[in-house]
């Protein structure tokens, strides 16, 4: 088997803990456990998907790895039947925010038991912080990196239980973001310009609609005010 993760699926890898018993969850080729198990890093996981093919792909990869008592696989929707796995880690990656929300919604035990989340969503990324924070999980890191030209954020997060409301500029760049900016200048100022263009346009399209663009017209002016700081 010959495969190599791209700089999206490393940085998602750099955020799983030695230890972890993963699920890795929309696995398609079941690259990222296979890379975690080579590297030492597991104890143990299970690739899902709810497709037949990319199981089938998956368990292939995983017999070729010589990783098959150590990584198992799993035809299902998200999370479900998964409960009975020691899990203390989740990758969702390659998702829609909504989408990601709406599969742990419907695993309860990802709460119960304060499973840790490491979610990398392709849009929606402001509505799946808020959506987090609503159902009481702490976002406790985030990352991002680009790959093929790409921008890509990565939410690492846990549930305790309180409940937080995001102001708008907290839903967008995040929370932990703006509170470690000083920390990784590149990453942040990369971020920040990033949603300055969707929202430029967003402007743009109401203002020829002729409706009002105050509300992004604001959250411009609080990201600039953010990065002028740095």
């Amino acid at each position: 088997m010959k495969y190599k993760l791209d700089s999206r699926l490393l940085a998602v890898a750099d955020c799983v803990p030695d230890g972890a018993y993963l699920a890795d969850v929309g696995t398609d080729h079941a690259y990222l456990p296979i890379e975690l198990a080579l590297q030492g890093k597991l104890r143990g996981a299970v690739a899902s998907d709810i497709h037949k093919g990319p199981i089938e792909s998956a368990r292939k990869n995983i017999d070729e790895a010589g990783l098959s008592h150590l990584i198992r696989t799993e035809l299902t929707d998200g999370l479900a039947g998964l409960e009975h796995y020691p899990l203390t880690d989740v990758a969702i990656a390659g998702m829609g925010g909504m989408m990601i929300a709406g599969i742990l919604e419907r695993a309860p035990f990802i709460r119960e038991r304060r499973i840790r989340l490491i979610l990398q969503p392709m849009q929606h990324v402001p509505e799946l912080r808020r959506t987090l924070a609503l159902a009481g999980f702490r976002i406790e890191k985030e990352t991002q990196t680009v790959a093929d030209g790409k921008f890509y954020q990565i939410l690492c997060a846990v549930y305790d239980g309180e409940i937080r409301e995001l102001t708008d500029l907290e839903a967008t760049v995040g929370a932990y973001n703006l509170a470690h900016k000083d920390e990784n200048k590149d990453n942040f100022t990369l971020l920040c310009r990033r949603q300055l263009d969707i929202l430029s346009e967003r402007v743009r399209g109401l203002t020829r609609g002729g409706h009002d663009a105050s509300v992004p017209q604001r959250l411009i002016e609080e990201i600039e005010a953010a990065l002028s700081t740095l």
